[in-house]
């Protein structure tokens, strides 16, 4: 990088760090006042929206606890000792495909789910395959992308032992339970041939791999993966661009589902730092007009 260049990245980022700083000393009822709202959603638009972005393979176990409790409660509609067919687009190491069939599994242990795990990287997919994970350890080292942390904590190891059985190297493996029916394979979510080779689902998730995309693309891919849900099925989709969320699904056949819509935003704390970092998340604001597209995660294929 060039001495011009560096000059000019220390010039432009050292008044956003002041701000930052600034930002941050305004007590918390202040900033979320409806003017300054305002102030941060243009912050984020003029400055952060386009900055670096960087895509990882990073998932983990139970990510969103509030969303697999109401993804388990959507199993409830589904005809006694029926089908249910999932697929998880982006699905990187297994993680949180793994997650969902132990929320709708438990649930509704009588109805027979049937799941497909797809993604770019064949590296993560035979990882996922496998399902077997190291505590502290990422599994995605040779992926396309960057690893990210680990799927699973030593912390929360006893937590997920309805989930994980210990193998005697210390590692941890999915149980059979929940390895049953699922097929994984490479596949690209902005290849239009994806419906053909998937089929429609009852359940597709998306979550976390649209975001680091330009607009033009993660417009397409999201639209691509809509028409992976067959109707009065059910999209769940994070981790891509509000406005472009919006704009797409309100002119679709989608609908928000607006249970635990606030517990299910609120979540993962991991997504902390708006309006000042890319993937943080936005707080759920009530006044915005569009807010149940804007702040939902789960959206429902309407009947035509």
């Amino acid at each position: 990088m060039s001495t011009t260049m560096t000059d000019f990245n220390f010039v432009y980022q050292t008044p956003l760090r002041l701000c930052r700083v600034i930002w941050e000393t305004i007590p918390g009822s202040v900033r979320r006042t409806p003017i300054m709202f305002r102030v941060g959603r243009y912050i984020y638009r003029t400055f952060i929206r386009n900055t670096v972005r960087f895509q990882s393979h990073y998932t983990h176990f139970m990510r969103n606890p509030p969303l697999l409790s109401v993804i388990g409660a959507l199993a409830s509609h589904f005809p006694a000792n029926g089908e249910m067919k999932i697929a998880s687009i982006g699905c990187s190491t297994g993680a949180e495909l793994y997650s969902f069939l132990y929320a709708i599994k438990t649930a509704r242990r009588d109805l027979h789910v049937t799941a497909k795990g797809a993604d770019i990287s064949e590296a993560v997919v035979e990882v996922a395959r496998r399902g077997i994970y190291h505590p502290d350890v990422p599994a995605a080292e040779g992926g396309l992308y960057a690893a990210g942390r680990a799927e699973v904590a030593s912390a929360d190891v006893l937590s997920l032992v309805e989930i994980l059985e210990p193998l005697p190297d210390g590692s941890l493996r999915v149980k059979d339970w929940l390895r049953d029916d699922v097929t994984w394979l490479t596949a690209d979510a902005t290849d239009e041939r994806l419906s053909s080779r998937l089929g429609q689902q009852d359940l597709v998730l998306a979550n976390n791999f649209m975001g680091p995309m330009e607009d033009e693309l993660a417009e397409r891919c999201l639209a691509n993966v809509m028409r992976l849900v067959a109707p009065g099925g059910y999209l769940v989709v994070d981790g891509v661009d509000l406005d472009l969320k919006t704009k797409v699904l309100k002119a679709s056949w989608f609908r928000p589902v607006l249970t635990n819509q606030e517990e299910i935003w609120a979540s993962e704390s991991a997504r902390g730092g708006w309006p000042w970092v890319r993937w943080a998340r936005e707080p759920l604001d009530r006044s915005e007009a569009d807010w149940a597209y804007r702040y939902s995660v789960i959206y429902q294929h309407g009947e035509r």
